[in-house]
């Protein structure tokens, strides 16, 4: 789905009473408009105002606001340390608060970054800021637009419990911190804390800044995606854990530091995915170089004097104290003696040690400082006499003053920049900045050079130098810029040779400088050096103790020297890590964004100026505006008075601003659209009487006599214009426009109920009471290309997104719902007119007739007939009417009115009354065509009474018909016979007669006779049992074996039995054809019949058999059944061949052995015979014996097979004689 939209909402609209009340209404409207996050280039900026007298932001630093806009609402930003993330962040913030996206941000960073974060962003941005850190976490608010600075550590203990509401936006500043997620076990508290933060979505926006995504393992990029990706509820596109640590880690998975070739540019791609990077290569911005030299100056007696009188005191002292009367003693001797005389004073210092010191300073003429200076301006005058320009820094008012009386003592003219100035630093600037200079030094302090350009200078003087390396370093930006004209700026730090000042303050902060430009960022390089501890030890403190120890004489020189190496090891390894880092990640070239194409959006085009309308707007509202001078003016109202201005460069410190963004202006269009305004007119006076004036002159026109008038409906038609807000919204992003919608004549007409005749309203609650389709004017403005773009473009990325959720069900559909867009449309404003359609009914006569009536529609506006009958003319009177006054007479065809016709009872139709008549049976009134004579009585009835006969097809009245009760069709009575067998009444066509009883009747009562084709009463006929057929009596059959009466064909003669019967009980014999009764047939195995008399005996067991199932044996020639053949497809009488091979040893009738071997002796012609073995057939009427022959000598053994037939004493066969081997017996004679 593109969108989903609600219905059209109306706001609830005032007529407009004042001139030009309803334009200034529209300005308004137009200002107010929600502008979405769509940002290209610079020029698509709306917060530039905030920050373009303070704040000229780089290249890359605008193009990491078009990056986040681009992939909102979270992104990381990694550029190269000292890129100014923080700049980048505060633009983020600055263009979302600008475009009313957020009001209060929750930072998150080091303990050491807060105080600069505050600072950046109130001095560059104009956005308040406090700093809470523990409980003081859970209810720190901004009060309208502002953020809340707080530690990890904080964080980690209260983030959860914060109200959800309260924050819109979440930095977090070295995102770094969270790196260990993934990795370690078990991941830190800290990690984790923001993670399922992230999870719940707690942040509308998140931003991410690091300048080292990756410091040790490819963990650390591992956790910042899944951070990033759980953030956008995506699926870690890295996979799990053990996916990660096959696909991309080289060496051990608890190692980690080395990437897998192959794999690189796959890494690159799914990290640049989410991660924007500029290199500080790539970002080319050339620095002057910076120089910077310790100028020691010889203390004089008095300055040794003062550091020798604070030295023991200060031990005792609070750190805040100590801090103050150090760094006023290294300002100068006149801002220590100003720090001590204000602290005795308040108690802090015993007015002893106060007293001490006044009397040192006030013997002093000079210090070695400002000799020091007086030198350096020397030298660079002889160098360079007309055009040469120092910036001299100190922390203290009291040293400004000094200096710049000794300055002016020497015919110099000095330049003067603190925070009470006010406009004089402007006019210092310029003069500083002229060619020649029209002064050569800039005596400036912290308070008033936040935000100055004094590039045109290249040398710096630090008087005193803070021991905050951050102040330092803001000092140092005033002239080492982009773009400067000098190849290299000097930066020149004074301080007392062999002091405290000396050996400690400036060797650290020398360090601390050149290392700082080598790396490009203050804050990495502390951290890096250790100064980053939530509580531990930040610079000053280092300083203090060192200090402190060397006022008392203790050894600070080792630990001097450790503070010095840890910033070089900083240095060291912030460039290995930077090194490290692009190796690893490389560049983002090839890696640009992939997305939808941005939304091409139509022009902001407004009716009025801010000014034009913010002056029409306050004069409006009752107040007076008179103009001043520079651009201000006068706001007089009820509430007070007050200086505007509308131009920011026109603003002071007492000038309130009304220009787009600003509070007060969004205050004032708040107030002009408060209540919505519009310019509908009634275009009505009496919308009743003028409707019923025009219907009674219809009437009149066609010559009829009105009766009465009423009013059946009204539409309340619209035209004119409809302004439309449209909001199309998506979770993180929405866009507002006004659509102007034309409503043309017809488009817009509504039923109402009576109250819309009334005058319309001053007050408009609903645009469809005005007769407004409001589907069709949602349809009009949800057609604006504008939001057609703006939808497109998040539909595109909802894709996008739903496809990084994985398979994620509940993901994906938290992505769909995020990234749908919704439309809300409203209607602002109307301009036009309404006016009626009445519908009324008229009613009216002709002459003596009775009445009609008719509906109208008629524009009382107008006094038009919208819409009513058409005339006609009656052809009998000629009489002019209304059409559908008129009848037409079906019979003659001709138009008459509708009283000179009758109408049908039975069917409506109309004619004249010549061509009617009444029907006899109802006696209704008919039309002459709808009558017809009855067949029967001739007489006229009305042809839907009448009924037709189905055989003759004459039509009479219902009351002479009757119902054959065999087919139920209804015919006159006179076709209709009475039935012999049944006595029902019958169709007479339908008549049967039986040929037996000659009864008649109807033919459904009779059956014919199967053989001879004759009709029979049902209750006359005889049915076969088999077949179900009927036949009249004698002509069936008795089956002699069943008893069943059947047709002759049913009947067939058995060739055995010699007696007919059914055909179903014979077989036929395979032997001879005959057909036989099945229980007759003898049946082989192949499922073959025989007669009994075509059957074969088997000789072994006396049964009688088919002869397809009889064998010949081959040892005796018998004849006998299959079933007693030997296996394996031998064929011998298995029985005889089991005693020869010796398995079977039966000795059945051994009684009769002796005379059988007897007669196998004769029949063998030689030789003994003994019988071994016998068994009995199954009828016992044969043996068969296995004989064991031996001839005389008893020198041959054989054995004999015989079939004896024990009935006949005789064998059967032929004798079978062979011998035994070890294969078995095997025959050698028959």
């Amino acid at each position: 789905m593109a969108a989903s939209s609600s219905e059209l909402q109306t706001k609830i609209l005032r007529r407009s009473v004042l001139p030009d009340e309803y334009k200034l209404y529209r300005a308004a409207l137009e200002w107010d408009l929600t502008d979405p996050i769509v940002i290209e280039t610079r020029k698509d900026l709306k917060s530039e105002k905030r920050w373009q007298d303070h704040l000229q932001p780089y290249h890359h630093q605008v193009s990491n606001l078009v990056t986040f806009c681009r992939r909102l609402p979270v992104t990381l930003l990694a550029d190269d340390v000292g890129l100014g993330k923080t700049i980048s962040a505060g633009l983020i913030a600055s263009e979302l608060i600008a475009r009313t996206r957020i009001s209060k941000i929750l930072i998150v960073c080091p303990k050491l970054l807060g105080p600069q974060w505050q600072a950046e962003l109130q001095a560059k941005f104009d956005i308040p800021s406090q700093i809470a850190t523990g409980r003081e976490l859970i209810t720190a608010e901004p009060d309208d637009v502002g953020a809340v600075i707080t530690t990890y550590a904080s964080a980690r203990l209260h983030l959860e419990k914060i109200p959800e509401d309260r924050f819109q936006m979440l930095v977090l500043d070295e995102a770094h911190k969270l790196r260990n997620l993934y990795g370690v076990d078990p991941p830190p508290q800290v990690a984790m804390r923001f993670k399922e933060a992230l999870e719940k979505r707690r942040f509308r926006y998140v931003l991410m800044l690091t300048a080292t995504p990756i410091q040790n393992r490819l963990w650390d990029l591992y956790s910042l995606v899944d951070l990033l990706t759980v953030a956008r509820g995506h699926q870690n596109p890295f996979g799990s854990e053990g996916m990660f640590a096959r696909k991309f880690i080289a060496d051990k998975r608890d190692t980690a530091r080395q990437l897998k070739a192959e794999a690189r540019e796959e890494f690159r791609s799914i990290v640049y995915g989410y991660m924007s990077r500029v290199r500080r290569g790539d970002a080319k911005l050339y620095f002057p170089d910076r120089v910077v030299q310790l100028h020691r100056v010889e203390p004089t007696v008095a300055e040794l004097e003062l550091i020798r009188v604070i030295s023991k005191p200060i031990q005792k002292l609070n750190r805040l104290a100590q801090i103050g009367i150090l760094q006023a003693l290294t300002s100068s001797p006149h801002a220590l003696m100003a720090q001590l005389t204000n602290m005795a004073r308040n108690g802090t210092v015993p007015r002893e040690l106060a007293g001490a010191v006044c009397s040192i300073v006030d013997g002093m003429s000079t210090c070695a400082k400002l000799n020091g200076l007086g030198s350096l301006i020397d030298q660079l005058m002889r160098q360079n006499p007309e055009r040469w320009r120092m910036v001299v820094f100190t922390g203290r008012l009291e040293t400004q003053t000094t200096i710049q009386a000794f300055l002016e003592t020497r015919g110099l003219k000095v330049g003067i920049i603190n925070g009470t100035s006010g406009q004089r630093n402007q006019d210092t600037i310029a003069r500083f900045w002229k060619n020649p200079p029209a002064c050569h030094v800039i005596v400036s302090t912290e308070a008033g050079s936040e935000g100055v350009n004094l590039q045109v200078a290249n040398v710096l003087v630090n008087f005193d130098l803070p021991w905050n390396p951050m102040i330092v370093e803001q000092r140092i930006g005033r002239i080492q810029r982009l773009a400067s004209e000098h190849a290299s700026v000097s930066i020149l730090n004074i301080t007392l040779k062999g002091t405290f000042e000396e050996y400690i303050v400036g060797r650290l902060m020398e360090k601390l400088q050149m290392a700082a430009h080598a790396i490009g960022d203050i804050e990495s390089l502390l951290e890096a050096s250790g100064v980053d501890d939530e509580d531990g030890e930040d610079f000053e403190d280092r300083i203090l103790r060192l200090v402190l120890a060397a006022l008392a004489g203790k050894d600070f020189e080792r630990a001097t020297k450790q503070a010095e190496q840890s910033i070089l090891d900083a240095k060291e390894k912030l460039e290995a890590e930077e090194a490290n880092i692009n190796d690893m990640l490389g560049s983002m070239d090839g890696a640009e964004y992939v997305g939808p194409r941005a939304p091409k959006l139509p022009p902001i085009v407004r009716s009025m100026e801010s000014r034009e309308f913010a002056l029409a707007g306050l004069k409006s509202l009752g107040a007076t505006v008179t103009p001043k001078e520079g651009g201000l003016y006068l706001l007089e109202e009820d509430t007070g008075r007050e200086l505007i201005c509308f131009e920011e460069a026109d603003r002071n410190g007492r000038a309130t601003l009304y220009a787009p963004g600003s509070a007060a202006f969004s205050r004032l269009v708040s107030r002009m659209i408060a209540t919505g305004v519009h310019q509908v007119e009634d275009s009505d006076e009496d919308p009743v009487g003028q409707a019923n004036e025009i219907s009674r002159r219809w009437v009149d026109s066609f010559g009829a006599s009105p009766v009465t008038t009423k009013v059946e409906g009204v539409r309340r038609c619209f035209e004119g214009k409809a302004l439309i807000r449209v909001r199309a919204t998506v979770t993180h992003d929405s866009y507002e426009r006004l659509v102007e919608v034309k409503c043309l004549p017809g488009e817009h007409r509504a039923h109402a109920v009576r109250s819309g005749l009334y005058k319309l309203a001053d007050t408009i609650e609903n645009a469809q009471h005005l007769g407004i389709d409001t589907e069709r004017l949602a349809d009009a403005a949800g057609r604006d290309q504008g939001i057609g773009e703006f939808c497109r473009f998040y539909v595109e990325r909802r894709v996008q997104e739903m496809a990084a959720a994985g398979d994620d069900a509940r993901k994906r559909k938290k992505m769909e719902d995020d990234f749908t867009p919704r439309l809300g449309l409203t209607v602002v404003a109307l301009e036009g007119a309404i006016h009626r359609e009445v519908t009324t009914e008229v009613h009216y006569k002709f002459d003596k007739g009775p009445h009609y009536e008719s509906r109208l529609t008629v524009i009382p506006r107008t006094g038009d007939c919208l819409s009513a009958p058409e005339l006609g003319r009656c052809d009998s009177s000629g009489t002019l009417a209304p059409k559908e006054c008129l009848g037409h007479c079906v019979m003659t065809g001709v138009d008459v009115l509708r009283h000179l016709l009758v109408t049908s009872e039975v069917s409506g139709r109309m004619a004249l009354p010549d061509h009617s008549l009444r029907c006899s049976l109802s006696g209704k009134l008919v039309l002459t065509d709808e009558a017809e004579l009855s067949s029967v009585t001739a007489n006229p009835v009305a042809s839907s009474l009448l009924k037709t006969c189905s055989l003759t097809g004459k039509r009479a009245e219902p009351e002479h018909f009757g119902r054959c009760d065999f087919t139920g069709i209804e015919v006159l009575k006179s076709e209709l016979a009475i039935s012999d067998i049944s006595g029902k009444p019958y169709r007479r066509d339908q008549k049967s007669k039986s040929v037996l009883s000659d009864q008649t009747g109807h033919k459904d009562e009779f059956l014919l006779c199967h053989e001879t084709r004759q009709p029979i009463a049902k209750q006359e006929a005889e049915r076969c049992e088999i077949t179900g057929k009927f036949v009249r009596p004698g002509v069936l059959e008795r089956c002699s074996a069943t008893g069943k009466a059947v047709l002759p064909s049913e009947l067939e003669r058995c060739a055995v039995a010699d007696s007919r019967v059914l055909r179903r009980l014979l077989v036929v014999s395979s032997v001879s054809g005959a057909r036989i009764q099945h229980k007759l047939a003898i049946r082989s195995a192949a499922g073959n019949y025989c007669a009994p008399s075509e059957a074969r005996p088997c000789t072994w067991s006396g049964r009688r058999s088919h002869p397809d199932d009889l064998r010949i044996c081959s040892l005796t020639g018998i004849s006998f059944h299959f079933d007693f053949a030997a296996p394996g497809g031998s064929s011998y009488l298995q029985p005889l061949g089991d005693l020869l091979h010796g398995i079977r040893h039966t000795t059945d009738a051994s009684d009769r052995w002796t005379e059988v071997a007897l007669k196998a002796s004769d029949a063998l012609h030689g030789g003994r015979c003994r019988v071994v073995s016998a068994l009995s057939s199954p009828d016992r009427r044969h043996l068969a014996l296995c004989s064991e022959v031996r001839t005389l000598l008893g020198l041959r053994v054989q054995h004999a097979g015989l079939l004896y037939s024990i009935d006949e004493g005789v064998f059967v066969g032929r004798l079978a004689l062979g011998k035994r081997t070890q294969k078995g017996w095997i025959q050698t004679a028959v």
